[in-house]
């Protein structure tokens, strides 16, 4: 088995524990009638946690907290 596989897989499922949290979140903030008038709101919600997963977030609140801001926001 390569060295670096072990750190690999840890690190993969720590980022799927994060986008899971930071998404649960996240849904949870955002009112019924912006879900109905937005239908797609989740794949929004998505994009966003994905990006501040790649630059780096390590945080499901502060990465929840960005994705409102970017659907929110008028």
């Amino acid at each position: 088995m390569p060295k670096g596989l072990p750190t690999r897989k840890g690190g993969i499922a720590r980022r799927v524990e994060l986008y899971s949290s930071a998404y649960q979140l996240a849904w949870q903030q955002i009112p019924p009638d912006k879900k109905r008038a937005q239908p797609d709101i989740s794949l929004r919600i998505h994009a966003s946690i994905r990006l501040e997963l790649k630059n780096g977030a390590d945080d499901p609140y502060g990465i929840a907290s960005a994705a409102l801001k970017d659907i929110l926001a008028p």
